[in-house]
């Protein structure tokens, strides 16, 4: 088991450098059809949509990086007060509920995107391009988190 931990930790690590990338491109490209606009007047019509598509991409590529290490928000106010066995007995709760919930969110997104390449859709803007290519992230990485919160749920347990 320890083996494929130190693997899922790899490529989560693999996946917060790609939205790290992105993040780099996006500010390079924002920054090119800002140049664009102000100093040719010919703005670039594609940096809104690709932007848009990269804040997507960067949530789920970075947050189950971002549950492992407990890089979250988090208000403890009623939390710190609470005895150490009952804080155990609500982080059970709690990751196990959001687990579930992003189980549930996995196989729905993973519906849509399924719908979309059977459908043959199109996101019909800017640039035109079939929607599956967008949104597959949103199952990948919804598995992914999926996947932390049970690891948080049997560590914890």
């Amino acid at each position: 088991m320890n083996a494929f931990w130190r693997r899922f930790d790899t490529v989560i690590n693999t996946m917060v450098v790609i939205a790290g990338v992105i993040l780099v491109l996006t500010t390079v490209s924002v920054c090119y059809g800002i140049t664009m606009r102000f100093f040719f007047r010919s703005p670039s019509i594609w940096v809104a949509q690709a932007t848009e598509y990269a804040l997507l991409w960067m949530v789920f590529l970075g947050a189950t990086w971002l549950l492992r290490e407990k890089g979250h928000v988090s208000a403890d106010i009623v939390y710190g007060s609470l005895s150490q066995g009952t804080k155990t007995r609500l982080d059970l709760v709690m990751n196990a509920l959001a687990g579930l919930a992003c189980a549930v969110l996995t196989f729905y997104s993973a519906s849509y995107v399924w719908e979309c390449i059977t459908r043959g859709v199109t996101d019909v803007r800017a640039v035109t391009i079939p929607k599956w290519t967008v949104f597959w992230i949103i199952p990948v990485g919804m598995a992914f988190l999926t996947l932390q919160f049970g690891r948080i749920v049997w560590q914890r347990f």
